[in-house]
C-alpha cells in the first residue's frame, strides 16, 4: 500500500473536515503516515509557510512517503514549487477525489467526466511547466522536456473539446429519455445526499438490486435507474453520486450530466445520516443545503429522509429532527440497513408525488435558508 502525508494550511478548518480528508485518502488506498497542520492561510508560493515547509522536507527524507496531499486545491505555481522542494509526487484534495473516481467509475460516461476534470486540472499546470521551460528553468520532479510537454498540452486541449462534445450528446439523450418517461406518466424520484449517508443501501432495499456498498466515500459514481411500483404508483427511482463539503466547482461542472438527474426529477429523497455526532451532522447537513441551493433545486421537491436512526439516541434524534424542520417538513425516520420505517417512506413518496402544486416554481417558493 502506498503511503501518504497530508498537509492542511488553514486558520479555521474543523476536525470533522480533517477526519474526512483522512477518510478520502484511505478510500484511495493510501496509508496515512500523518497529518501536518499549520494555522495560517495557504502560502501563495508553497501552500505551507517557509518554516513548516522545512519541517515537511525533513520528514519526507526520513519517512519517504509516496505522495504528499494538500487539503486545498493548489494553483500551478504551488504545485510546481512543492514538487521541486519536496522531490516527491504532490497532489491536492481535488486530485485525490478524482483518483477515487477513477478507481470506481464503471460507465463510459463516468470515465469521460473524470477524464474531463483531470485534463482541466492538468492544463494550467502544463502551461506553468512550459513557461518555466521557456525561461530556462528546471521544471521539477516530473519534467519530460519542453517538446514533450508542449505536445501533451496540444493533445489535452483537443481532448477536452472532444469530451465536452461527447458529454453533450449523452446529456441530450438523457434529457430525451426523461421526456419520454414523463410522456408515459412516470414520475422521477432521485436519491441524493452527503456521501456515505446510505443512498445505495436504500436503493438496493427498494429495488431488490445489489449495487456496490462499502461505507467509504463515493462508492457510487454512476447513476442507476429502475422502474419501481410503490403502493400502486409506478415511479423511476435513481441512485446518484454523493455530495461532499468544499466540493470544487470544477467537479460540479464536470459531473453536470450526472447532477442533471437531480435537477430534472419530480422528487428528491434527501438522505441524511442520523448517526453522526451533532457537530458533524450540522456540518454535513448545511453543506448539503448549500450544494442543493447552488444547483437550483426547488426545496418543495425535497423529501428529507433521516437514515441510520438505529444508531443514535432518542434525544439526539429529536434534536436532529428539529434542525431539519427549520427547512423542510418533518423528516421520515428510517434505517435502510434494517428496513425500519420503509413503509412510512413509501407512503410519504406517494403522498408527495400526488400533492397538487408541490413542484411549482415561483420567486416565493423553493428557497433554501442561508447556512
Amino acid at each position: 500500500m502506498n503511503k501518504a502525508l497530508l498537509l492542511v494550511a488553514s486558520d479555521g478548518i474543523d476536525e470533522g473536515r480533517i477526519r474526512e480528508f483522512r477518510a478520502l485518502a484511505e478510500a484511495a488506498d493510501y496509508e496515512v503516515m500523518g497529518i501536518i497542520k499549520q494555522r495560517r492561510r495557504p502560502d501563495s508560493r508553497y501552500y505551507m509557510g517557509p518554516g513548516k515547509l522545512e519541517e515537511i522536507a525533513r520528514k519526507v527524507i526520513v519517512e519517504r512517503p509516496d505522495v504528499v496531499i494538500t487539503y486545498h486545491q493548489l494553483n500551478p505555481i504551488q504545485y510546481v514549487n512543492l514538487e521541486k522542494k519536496l522531490r516527491v509526487k504532490v497532489m491536492d484534495r481535488v486530485w485525490l477525489i478524482l483518483s477515487i473516481f477513477e478507481r470506481r467509475a464503471g460507465s463510459a460516461e463516468a470515465k469521460l467526466q473524470i477524464e474531463l476534470a483531470r485534463l482541466r486540472l492538468e492544463i494550467p499546470r502544463v502551461r506553468e511547466y512550459i513557461r518555466l521551460a521557456k525561461a530556462g528553468e528546471q521544471i521539477g520532479f516530473y519534467g519530460g522536456g519542453e517538446y514533450a510537454i508542449e505536445a501533451y498540452y496540444r493533445y489535452a486541449r483537443r481532448r477536452v473539446t472532444y469530451i465536452k462534445r461527447e458529454l453533450e450528446r449523452i446529456r441530450s439523450r438523457r434529457e430525451g429519455l426523461i421526456i419520454r418517461r414523463r410522456d408515459y406518466g412516470l414520475p422521477q424520484v432521485v436519491i441524493t445526499g452527503y456521501t456515505s449517508a446510505g443512498k445505495t443501501t436504500l436503493f438496493n432495499l427498494l429495488t431488490g438490486e445489489n449495487k456496490y456498498v462499502d461505507g467509504k466515500p463515493f462508492a457510487t459514481l454512476d447513476t442507476y435507474s429502475r422502474l419501481l411500483n410503490i403502493n400502486g404508483t409506478k415511479v423511476i427511482i435513481t441512485d446518484t453520486i454523493g455530495f461532499i463539503d468544499d466540493l470544487p466547482p470544477l467537479l460540479i461542472e464536470s459531473f453536470y450530466t450526472t447532477i442533471a438527474e437531480i435537477l430534472n426529477t419530480d422528487l428528491v429523497l434527501l438522505m441524511i445520516d442520523a448517526s453522526e455526532d451533532h457537530h458533524e451532522f450540522l456540518r454535513k447537513y448545511n453543506s448539503t443545503l448549500k450544494i442543493l441551493s447552488e444547483l437550483g433545486v426547488n426545496k418543495n421537491k425535497v423529501l428529507p429522509v433521516l437514515n441510520k436512526v438505529d444508531l443514535t439516541s432518542p434525544v439526539e434524534l429529536n434534536d436532529k429532527v428539529e434542525v431539519i424542520k427549520r427547512d423542510f417538513e418533518t423528516p421520515i425516520l428510517i434505517s435502510a440497513k434494517l428496513g425500519i420505517g420503509i413503509d412510512k417512506l413509501k407512503e410519504a413518496i406517494v403522498t408527495k408525488l400526488n400533492r397538487p402544486n408541490t413542484f411549482r416554481n415561483s420567486p416565493n417558493h423553493g428557497l433554501f435558508r442561508a447556512s
